[in-house]
């Protein structure tokens, strides 16, 4: 497996992120995700022998903050740890970027990104952003210095 960067307009990246707003769109019917991009996110793949297996975005907020947005693994490569290197990329990228804290938000019909998170030190933090007062937003941070939310 290679986590690789990927511009956005990469079909194999393209098909990955409306597969992942389709997703959301069924666990969330009442609340519709956008298939719009920040366009400061900067998009890691996970090619698995040459197939396009999953993506994240890392977006900057601040100089120091980054977040953690459009993480997704195709179905049919879930439970192959795919995430979790994602994942590790992603924070790579934001620690040679100069990011010391990386922020995200997740729904509370995704235990598995709940438990992927947690899992890799990321701490439940107050609600950021559009997703103050939202009932179906989790918001989580890490601080990439130590690891500690």
């Amino acid at each position: 497996m290679l986590i690789v960067p990927r511009h956005r307009a990469d079909p194999a990246l393209a098909a990955l992120l409306v597969a992942a707003v389709d997703e959301l769109n069924t666990r969330y019917p009442e609340e519709s995700t956008s298939h719009d991009l920040d366009p400061r996110a900067r998009f890691l793949v996970a090619d698995v022998e040459g197939r396009a297996a999953g993506c994240v975005a890392l977006v900057q907020l601040e100089r120091a903050v980054g977040e953690v947005k459009r993480m997704f693994v195709a179905p049919s490569f879930r439970g192959r740890g795919i995430a979790t290197r994602l994942l590790a990329g992603l924070e790579m990228r934001a620690r040679a970027a100069g990011m010391v804290r990386l922020v995200l938000e997740t729904g509370v019909r995704q235990p598995e990104s709940v438990a992927l998170y947690e899992k890799a030190g990321f701490g439940p933090v107050a609600p950021y952003g559009s997703h103050v007062g939202s009932s179906l937003s989790l918001c989580f941070a890490k601080d990439l210095a130590d690891g500690a939310a």
